[in-house]
């Protein structure tokens, strides 16, 4: 497959995914189980034998529970070989806890990965994780022991943890 036909189908799923969400929230004010309304714009860095910056977006799949689900789908861009910058798709499933721990699993068009460790009330996650090559043979390939941050931004605050303080 062309990797511009896949990086191009990746977009227009997004924007489907967008504009579903818009319209699920415009018919059905009453239920309890819609799509928010603001998607999360997501940044994230991770480092294996590679570095990889990824941008996308996420919805919070269930916001009104203390534990969050979070979907998201993204593009990245990772300097594999001999100075070149290749961009790999990227969709992901992540649940955060209220006790501050998540767990990721995501994969793109040439790995899959696995990632765990602390967030900050749901705006930041620190973590630890493997990324599996699907074919060690094509380029770029990222594998191996992976350490990641992301970063969060919404004007849906049912995304983020609140901070309980007792008095």
């Amino acid at each position: 497959m062309d990797f511009n036909k896949l990086s191009g189908r990746l977009i227009i799923y997004c924007l489907a995914l967008i504009l579903f969400s818009f319209r699920t929230n415009a018919q059905n004010t009453k239920s309890e189980s819609t799509i928010p309304q603001w998607p999360i714009l997501y940044v994230n860095y991770s480092i294996a034998d590679k570095s990889l910056f990824t941008g996308g977006l996420e919805f919070c799949l269930d916001c009104k529970d203390k534990n969050k689900l979070f979907l998201g789908a993204g593009y990245g861009i990772t300097n594999s070989y001999n100075g070149n910058y290749y961009g790999l798709p990227d969709v992901h499933l992540s649940y955060n806890t209220e006790y501050l721990l998540f767990v990721k699993a995501g994969s793109s068009s040439k790995n899959a990965y696995a990632v765990g460790g602390l967030t900050v009330f749901n705006m930041i996650d620190l973590g630890l994780g493997y990324s599996f090559p699907y074919n060690k043979e094509k380029i770029p390939t990222y594998e191996g022991f992976t350490a990641s941050i992301s970063f969060r931004f919404t004007k849906n605050k049912g995304a983020y943890t609140k901070l309980n303080i007792i008095q």
